[in-house]
């Protein structure tokens, strides 16, 4: 799903797009894989570079959608 670092460490601040991790296909399979983990929905509309930043962005957004849907 996330392309090889290279054996380096991805903590919660690294940079997922900027940083080359990942790519429109893996995108597209990670926003599959947190909405069947998770049990949520990722609208289209939100789907956007900005959401996809980092490890904590992404776990933050999940964390709302599955208070939510809760």
């Amino acid at each position: 799903m996330v392309a090889e670092t290279g054996g380096a460490p991805v903590d919660r601040e690294t940079p997922l797009l900027v940083g080359g991790l990942l790519d429109s296909i893996s995108l597209a399979r990670l926003v599959r894989f947190l909405e069947k983990r998770f049990q949520i929905s990722i609208p289209d509309t939100e789907i956007r570079a900005e959401l996809f930043e980092s490890p904590a962005i992404i776990g933050s957004y999940v964390s709302q959608q599955a208070a939510q849907r809760a």
